[in-house]
């Protein structure tokens, strides 16, 4: 069965050889060999001695089967984000089903402080380095588009270009091959986005942030890997409540990834506090 990933995958190498008509692989590297490195992504995120762990909010106007704006304002939005204590920021620039754009990545990037997390369906390296020019620190990576050696690589490229690879893992499956790759920050997505249908629907929005406390009971690999130095643990999609991050303080989860919910939070600096332990919505 083709799956949303498989389709996406079929649009982003169409978008790429059309942008590659314009802006060749070759001159996207000369332009990035010339740029600052980025902030810090790996040290924002880490979670601090035995506190909550810290929140990556998701610029995001919609999902499929959910609108969160119809107006994407992302400097007000990440105003908010900074305001509320986010520790990072993740910009998803698909246009079709997002609402996103590389030109949204570059205008956050100009209005905060704060490492961003270029959030794309990547499959080559020209989108690793469409991100970095734009001021992206950390480029995500599925673990759904690569074998063990095609991952291995695609971490290589995002390090050569000074970015930090973000490894993200929706199914079970995908685990093993992920950790041996061993990447030094690992995502855990609670929706399976890997297994949802060509044509997306109310499915797409399912998940449970417990996908990430069974995995880590189950997987002894997996809690091998995090006691190596320098290992971020991440848990996306489904952390919506205060008892969502309580909950992942039982195990050391260091980030967490708010998307959705932040988006669409009336008082967003008010909802990002509450989730660690500030005044409640």
């Amino acid at each position: 069965m083709r799956t949303f990933l498989d389709r996406m995958r079929d649009l982003k190498k169409e978008e790429i050889l059309k942008r590659s008509a314009e802006d060749s692989l070759e001159e996207l590297r000369e332009q990035a060999l010339n740029l600052d490195r980025p902030l810090n992504f790996r040290e924002a995120v880490r979670r601090k001695e035995e506190g909550y762990p810290e929140i990556i909010a998701e610029v995001k106007a919609r999902a499929p089967g959910r609108v969160n704006t119809q107006t994407l304002d992302p400097v007000q939005i990440v105003s908010d984000y900074a305001s509320g204590g986010a520790a990072a920021v993740s910009v998803l620039t698909d246009q079709n089903w997002f609402g996103g754009s590389m030109e949204t990545l570059s205008e956050v990037q100009k209005n905060l402080d704060l490492p961003l997390l270029h959030k794309e369906f990547i499959v080559s390296e020209y989108q690793l380095l469409e991100g970095r020019i734009r001021g992206a620190s950390a480029s995500l990576l599925l673990a759904y588009y690569f074998d063990q050696q095609e991952l291995t690589m695609m971490m290589e490229h995002c390090r050569k270009w000074s970015l930090e690879p973000v490894v993200e893992c929706s199914l079970e499956e995908e685990l093993p091959r992920t950790l041996e790759a061993n990447p030094k920050i690992l995502m855990i997505n609670n929706r399976p986005i890997a297994a949802i249908p060509e044509e997306p629907s109310k499915t797409y929005q399912q998940g449970s942030v417990n996908v990430t406390l069974d995995w880590w009971k189950r997987h002894r690999k997996l809690r091998d890997w995090k006691e190596q130095p320098e290992r971020v643990l991440i848990s996306a999609s489904c952390v919506d409540k205060p008892e969502d991050l309580q909950r992942l303080m039982e195990i050391p989860c260091d980030a967490c990834l708010v998307g959705n919910s932040a988006m669409t939070a009336k008082d967003r600096i008010t909802y990002l506090k509450s989730l660690r332990g500030g005044s409640p919505t």
